[in-house]
């Protein structure tokens, strides 16, 4: 790692604490002058840094750039590429593009900023720079015979990664929304790659939106959409904990406990839902949430339904 991302790394862990340049400089066996020139190379790129000839360095907290050689730092046990992007069109689209390429299991692709970011059924997810977390991961699955847990296996990694570095625990909206205070602060969007020549599964990219920073949401999401706004969150930090639980949780997706942790952060269990097929809506209870992920419902009638696919809405939200 250059000596100015090792530095960057060292800042952000010491954000708002001042460090010398000599302290720096005995710590990556370097002059102070090299420290000076990785420093200034730092605010070249946007940092915000303070210099006090007494005091040394100070990083600021708002700082607050996507950064791969942090993320990678964070989990030095994964060897797989990470791509950041400052504006890309859709993070799942380019995984895909490398997914094509025979891109690894546990690739990452990160942006700051989606021109088109997209979510399930075809509707978009509202991505403006610097306020969110954007980020698509390549997985080659092992066990095609679970691939219905990945989305629950993702909201369950989300949830974790939220709690582990934000200090929040988000609830689980069926199948791929997370929640605070009945507003939505996240979504996932999972796709499957097939070859066409085996007709097998050949990779699945899984996309995560999360909506870190208070914004100004269009009209239309204003009073359904939310912000963790935690203070002095790094998006560095929740996507290298992102990177890790989704690892994990995609790679145990036989475990009985991950769907027992799916239905523990369910806020839709003994709700009643509205739940659209066929273009009609309807009314149910939900009672369960069974081993695939699927909405076990009591419909008024007294008579169970299996919900496997569909855009429900708690009712009376």
């Amino acid at each position: 790692m250059a000596l100015k991302d090792s530095i960057l790394f060292r800042f952000e862990e010491s954000a708002e604490e001042y460090l010398s340049g000599e302290q720096l400089a005995e710590e990556f066996h370097v002059s102070r002058a090299a420290v000076w020139k990785a420093v200034k190379a730092l605010k070249e790129e946007g940092y915000e840094i303070e210099s006090s000839p007494s005091r040394g360095y100070c990083f600021s907290s708002e700082n607050d750039i996507l950064n791969a050689q942090i993320i990678e730092k964070l989990n030095p046990e994964e060897t797989a590429p990470v791509y950041v992007f400052e504006t890309i069109d859709s993070t799942n689209n380019y995984a895909k593009i490398l997914a094509a390429r025979n891109a690894p299991h546990g690739t990452l692709v990160i942006a700051n900023h989606q021109s088109a970011g997209r979510g399930r059924q075809g509707h978009s997810f509202y991505s403006p720079a610097s306020s969110g977390l954007y980020l698509s991961l390549i997985i080659h699955p092992s066990q095609s015979e679970y691939i219905s847990r990945i989305t629950p296996a993702a909201a369950v990694a989300a949830v974790r990664a939220i709690e582990e570095t934000a200090g929040i625990r988000p609830g689980i909206k069926w199948v791929n929304d997370l929640f605070i205070e009945k507003k939505k602060i996240a979504g996932i969007l999972s796709e499957a790659i097939s070859d066409f020549e085996t007709h097998t599964l050949s990779a699945v990219i899984i996309g995560i939106g999360i909506n870190c920073r208070p914004m100004k949401f269009p009209d239309e999401l204003e009073e359904i959409a939310s912000s963790l706004n935690a203070n002095k969150l790094s998006r560095n930090a929740l996507a290298a904990a992102l990177w890790k639980y989704l690892l994990f949780y995609t790679s145990h997706l036989e475990d009985p406990q991950l769907m027992e942790l799916y239905r523990r952060d369910s806020i839709i269990l003994n709700k009643e839902i509205l739940y659209t097929q066929n273009n009609e809506t309807f009314q149910a209870k939900v009672t369960g949430i069974n081993d695939e992920g699927n909405l076990i419902l009591q419909k008024p009638d007294g008579s169970v339904q299996v919900l496997t696919s569909g855009e429900i809405s708690v009712k009376d939200w």
